[in-house]
């Protein structure tokens, strides 16, 4: 069987979608499941890939074997349909049911997403959440964590992602600093650095591994599309405090 995944790395998302179709009907792989719920995340078809990525979930949970990402990817998938507390009951799940001890790559990710949305939202119990599980976390000397904490200064997380050979992993470690930037910025309103650093991390190459740069895209296009109605109100506070801005596009 052809890897899907081949296609997502040349671009070609449609494709990609047809063969993980195709390869998960004849197999029922998880593998293909997935493949073709990123696929469908890539198209901005939020509502189809939302329901491939609660169909990993449930089986996940019958396999006894939950990871955070997929919890994540739920969350994404609401914020992106403008289903804002489901989305955030998502998000918050792996940092309020640690004792659950889901699998996970990096356990930095869901408290920094987390407060993002919290930021983002201007929702102060979130960032509540999001900052204490940061302030947890950060004792085992993280980039991220820290850098949100303001314990590291923005040199300091370059050099911690960035002195990575590998050309790809570089690129991959780019795509998460430009989206932990983007949060500082936020965080500060600074918002044209927040939408600079937003646009960047979109635009990276080799970034299709990170959860960063799913988020990043979608917000990306929330604001470009303006329909979401929390980024719009967001959007006019901002208008209303430092006048219209350029599109990052422009």
């Amino acid at each position: 069987m052809i890897n899907p995944w081949y296609k997502i790395f040349e671009h070609d998302f449609k494709e990609a979608y047809k063969i993980a179709d195709e390869n998960y009907l004849q197999s029922a792989e998880d593998f293909y499941l997935r493949a073709r719920a990123t696929a469908s995340l890539l198209l901005g078809n939020y509502s189809t890939a939302l329901a491939d990525f609660l169909l990993i979930n449930e089986i996940e949970k019958n396999s006894n074997r939950k990871y955070d990402v997929t919890y994540m990817d739920i969350g994404l998938c609401y914020y992106a349909l403008g289903d804002i507390e489901n989305a955030i009951d998502y998000f918050k799940y792996p940092i309020i049911n640690k004792k659950e001890k889901l699998g996970t790559s990096d356990t930095s990710v869901p408290p920094c997403v987390l407060l993002f949305i919290g930021v983002k939202l201007g929702r102060q119990d979130i960032v509540k959440i999001a900052m204490k599980e940061l302030k947890s976390i950060s004792k085992f000397k993280t980039a991220a964590p820290n850098y949100l904490l303001g314990t590291i200064s923005e040199k300091e997380l370059d050099n911690k992602f960035l002195q990575e050979s590998n050309a790809t992993l570089r690129s991959r470690n780019q795509c998460k600093v430009e989206f932990y930037k983007a949060i500082h910025y936020l965080q500060n309103g600074a918002h044209e650095k927040y939408k600079i650093h937003i646009k960047n991390c979109v635009e990276i190459t080799g970034k299709y591994l990170e959860f960063e740069y799913y988020i990043a895209k979608v917000e990306y296009e929330i604001y470009l599309n303006g329909n979401h109605e929390d980024t719009r109100n967001f959007w006019r506070r901002i208008f209303d405090l430092f006048g219209p801005t350029k599109n990052p596009g422009q």
